[in-house]
């Protein structure tokens, strides 16, 4: 049977990489025997992950996993000195005998023979001793947080727990954190996995995963990775988060963590209530289980001020005056309840000393419920008033503008479920891993209400003296009135939707390693193929009614609103419930938009499937305390789409001649016109991806690290899928019929961006119990895509006069620093030598060239922050635990202007969190915490000119919790 071209490359690279290991292992030394064991914390039973453990007479080393477990094969058998490294204690040293049959040694820190110190594993030390000796440890450039770091913070979920680490932000929604932001670098170009297995995403549109659908609670530690190995996915220019649950095995005996609280936010006056279950037990050496829930219900809101569209130029004739006007100034009030259910269950089973089997679950269901209340005052349709706009005051007025008052009811779920059985089995020298594992995502929309009430004819200002936080004006009582009339509001449209996006992943794995000498030197060889299944589709279905609603006002549905950040507009706005019961109740009657159902609905919809297959080879060698891993992997993508055009317009009617149709008033009789399109896509391609990383280590404390990795990211399914909205307007003149058609759509053309990747970095664990870090980092991204607007071209037989649609840009590069310190200050005199510390910076400096259709530019790259800070000071002594921490983010291009308004910009936060403890009973605290104390907004602006002006303002005030917490 013939094999398709298309997949003769990854036969190629599967056959080729599977040869070498064979070669290699051929030429093995047959030593068989084996050295397991496992290094725990007496005190609390708990595994020590991350531990160093050394063969000195043959200078094998290994890193204890999640479980304190150590594994050394191939080696030969005889009389061996373990020596042990873990931060927070001096190295110790055990005999060990090596049979033929293999060794075994458990070590438990403060039950061994000359060992007095049992290392303290809970609290902030204990929180900062397992993220150190994990990254100590780490062959690669990565970081660590602990459960415990992450409990010790005012954190609401994954995304806000991690922005702790050097390199890490986060991009926020509502004032909670959302996405993670490694190094600068927009969330879609890093990846995000639950014990390795890559997350889909619920989003429509984009491939980044919000960590916030993942409360704390349920993490036991996470990894960031910020250098590739040939044995994990090649799919993060960034880096990649992955997050890890407990697993019965990390502790010796019946564990127990539980947690209850409230949650007070200021800006809605009401308490949340929040509550977290974690139970894990070894039930024997062969079989543990781990379980954990959470669930949190937390009510807050949000108030906004936002530009629609950009900013206006007003000016008379002689340009004696100059005002800059927004298009259409908004005032938002948010009512939000976000609920959060997450659980694990995780099952071990050991059923012989060379084999462990597991399964790993998790679910996360995220209910977020918002109604939104909005007033729109839409300067674009008015008249310039001249006589009586102060533009040297900052003070402009229209005439006759368009208002809104309308109010959006929606309740969207995104739920995350993932599945993985594997284990891990080794034969002598071989050591085998394998997977299989599922994964789905989706986020369902129903039920949505979107309810307008249109008024027109209105007199109003806009003050700007304050170009970030404008207000409405007026210049009369009367004009002040008009738009406080409940009655002058019609109701205008009602849109009904649901909404629906499915993303499922199956993906196998299987890896093969061998442990090898070459010239005394400790060798593995790794070997590994994987494939991941993926299917994604997206179905709204909207409906727009715009007809027959009746002779009603905003005076028949007329509730209480709160604006405090503009009290000129009123008090008021729709009640949502009552238009709904009104919709309900006569929505037969209504009339359909059918251009505009169309847009909303058809438009949007795709289905895609992508599956990779990927091979790799990897090789690895220890030369006295030099160890470097390099090797290469190559992934090969099969992608397929089908969407659709939608094409919305009015034609003008003409007879047999060409020539238009007239009515009664001499004008040219218009049709509505609609049409759905189905278009496909088909592409295929593969990428070598080779990569090195090289950890030096000049003394027992001081580490010397480089990496070099080449990583690929695919399109977001949004630019990639060939779906569009596409609009027309037929014009007749000088005897010719003209159309013009606009439209933005997608671009099944696009290449996956590629990086070129650099990393150097030092490393010095002063005192065994804190750290010093400085590393830089370079990165040539290809075929970075950005949004271009193009004129009077042809695009799949469509003749555009303007259309907007993602393209690849040329090149971006992306370099920077970072800048780590953390440690304990035991040797301050007490009661001081109970403060911890923690300060870390990165500075990212990033360039990339565009063609935006107009002109070539040079912009950083988007979503990237130049500078990012934390500060963390910690103290604890005794039964009390204090924290104080800062975040910075600076500033970051949002979007790339293309209608002439300017460059958007998400202007620089910096937040204040605390959190306080007291320990009542051996294993219970109390506690409280605050966040966002300095009440700092969300900002973006327009840049233009060198001047800022208001794109986006949004209030959150501040949170409180307090509860209590206890650990068994």
């Amino acid at each position: 049977m013939s094999i398709p071209s298309k997949f003769k490359n990854v036969r190629r690279a599967v056959l080729t990489t599977a040869s070498a290991v064979a070669i290699m292992a051929s030429g093995a030394a047959a030593y068989a025997a084996d050295l397991s064991g496992r290094i725990s914390d007496s005190d609390s039973a708990v595994a020590l992950e991350g531990a160093i453990v050394q063969i000195k007479e043959l200078n094998r080393r290994t890193v204890t996993n999640a479980e304190g477990g150590y594994y050394f094969g191939n080696i030969p058998a005889g009389e061996y000195t373990l020596v042990i490294n873990y931060i927070g204690t001096d190295p110790i040293e055990r005999k060990v005998t090596v049979s033929n049959d293999g060794g075994k040694l458990d070590i438990a820190y403060g039950a061994n023979e000359g060992v007095d110190e049992v290392i303290v594993v809970t609290g902030l030390r204990g929180s900062l001793n397992s993220a150190l000796a994990k990254q100590r440890s780490a062959d690669n450039v990565a970081n660590f947080l602990s459960a415990d770091a992450a409990g010790n913070f005012p954190d609401q979920n994954v995304s806000e727990a991690v922005r702790r680490i050097v390199g890490l932000s986060v991009a926020n929604d509502q004032g909670e954190g959302r996405f993670v932001v490694i190094r600068g670098i927009d969330p879609n170009l890093s990846s995000s996995s639950i014990g390795g297995v890559r997350l889909p995403s619920p989003e429509g549109g984009d491939r980044q995963v919000a960590l916030d659908i993942f409360p704390s609670e349920i993490l036991e530690s996470v990894e960031v990775t910020k250098s590739l190995t040939p044995d994990v996915d090649g799919d993060a220019i960034g880096g990649n988060v992955d997050i890890k649950t407990l697993s019965g095995f990390d502790r010796d005996d019946l564990f127990i963590k539980a947690k209850l609280e409230g949650s007070y936010n200021r800006q809605q006056d009401d308490i949340s209530p929040k509550a977290a279950l974690t139970i894990a037990n070894k039930f024997s050496d062969k079989f543990a289980i781990a379980g954990s829930i959470s669930y949190f219900d937390r009510d807050f809101g949000s108030d906004n001020v936002e530009v629609d569209g950009g900013w206006i130029n007003e000016d008379d004739e002689d340009q004696t005056i100059d005002a800059l006007i927004p298009e259409e100034l908004e005032f938002r009030d948010y009512v939000i309840s976000r609920r959060r259910i997450a659980a694990s269950l995780n099952l071990d089973f050991k059923p012989s000393e060379r084999t462990d089997l597991y399964i790993r679950s998790l679910y996360s269901n995220f209910r977020d419920s918002e109604i939104r209340s909005r007033v729109e005052l839409k300067f674009d349709e008015g008249e310039f008033d001249l006589d009586n706009t102060n533009a040297a005051d900052g003070v402009a007025f229209q005439n006759g503008i368009e208002a809104d008052r309308d109010v959006r009811n929606r309740v969207e779920t995104q739920k995350i479920f993932t599945l993985q059985a594997g284990g891990e089995t080794r034969l002598d020298t071989v050591r085998l891993e394998y997977s299989a594992s599922y994964s789905k995502a989706e986020e369902n929309e129903p039920n949505r209400f979107d309810i307008d009430f249109a008024g027109e004819d209105f007199n109003a200002g806009v003050n700007f003296r304050n170009q970030l936080l404008p207000n409405s004006a007026f210049l009369s009582q009367a004009d002040f009135d008009g738009i406080r009339d409940a009655s002058a509001f019609e109701l205008d449209t009602i849109e009904f939707g649901n909404n629906f996006t499915d993303d499922e992943q199956i993906a196998f794995k299987l890896d093969i390693s061998k442990d090898l000498y070459w010239n005394d030197n400790p060798v593995l060889i790794k070997w590994g193929a994987k494939a991941r299944l993926r299917d994604k589709s997206r179905n709204d279905s909207t409906i727009v009614y715009d007809g027959n609603l009746g002779d009603l006002t905003l005076a028949d549905f007329r509730t209480e609103i709160d604006f405090p950040v503009d009290f000129a507009v009123g008090d008021f706005g729709p009640d949502a419930a009552a238009v709904e019961d009104h919709f309900r109740a006569n929505v037969s009657s209504f009339e359909i938009n059918e251009a505009d159902t169309l847009i909303a609905s058809d438009a949007v919809d795709y289905q895609a499937e992508e599956n990779i297959y990927a091979s790799y080879l990897l090789g690895r060698i220890d030369v006295g305390a030099l160890r470097v891993i390099g090797g290469v992997r190559y992934e090969y993508t099969d992608f397929k789409t089908s969407s659709n055009f939608v094409t919305v317009g009015e034609e003008i009617v003409v007879d047999g001649d060409g020539n238009p149709v007239l009515d009664d008033e001499g004008e040219p009789e218009t049709e509505d016109v609609t049409s759905v399109t189905p278009v496909n896509t088909d592409r295929d391609y593969g990428h070598w991806l080779p990569s090195v990383n090289v950890r030096y280590e000049l003394k027992p404390n001081l580490l010397l690290r480089a990496a070099y990795f080449r990583s690929v990211v695919r399109p977001n399914i949004d630019d990639i899928v060939p779906t569009g909205e596409i609009e027309f307007e037929d014009e007749f003149e000088d005897g010719q019929l003209e159309r013009t058609t606009e439209g933005t759509i997608g671009n099944g053309a696009l290449v996956p961006l590629t990086s070129n990747n650099l990393d150097f970095g030092i490393e010095w664990y002063p005192n065994n119990d804190s750290i010093l870090s400085a590393g830089v980092f370079y990165k040539k991204i290809n075929n970075f895509i950005v949004d271009r607007t193009l004129e009077d071209v042809t695009i799949n037989g469509i003749d555009f006069s303007e259309v907007v649609q993602p393209f690849n840009g040329d090149e971006a590069t992306v370099k920077g620093i970072e800048l780590n310190y953390q440690q304990a200050l035991t040797f301050l005199p007490g009661p001081l030598d109970g403060i911890i510390l923690g300060l870390n910076y990165t500075y990212v400096d990033s360039d990339a060239t565009i063609d935006t259709g107009e002109e070539v530019r040079e912009i950083p790259l988007p979503r990237t922050s130049k500078n990012i800070a934390n500060i963390v000071l910690g103290y604890e002594k005794g039964p009390l635990t204090l924290r104080a921490a800062l975040t910075y983010r600076d500033e970051y291009l949002d979007e790339v202007d293309s209608e002439g308004f300017g460059d958007r910009y998400v202007l620089d936060h910096k937040q204040w969190d605390f959190s306080a403890s007291y320990e009542i009973y051996d294993g219970v605290k109390l506690y409280g915490t605050m966040s966002n104390v300095n009440d700092r907004p969300f900002q973006a602006a327009f840049r233009t000119g060198g001047q800022d002006f208001l794109a986006q303002h949004e209030e959150y005030d501040w949170t409180a919790s307090f509860g209590v917490k206890a650990k068994f």
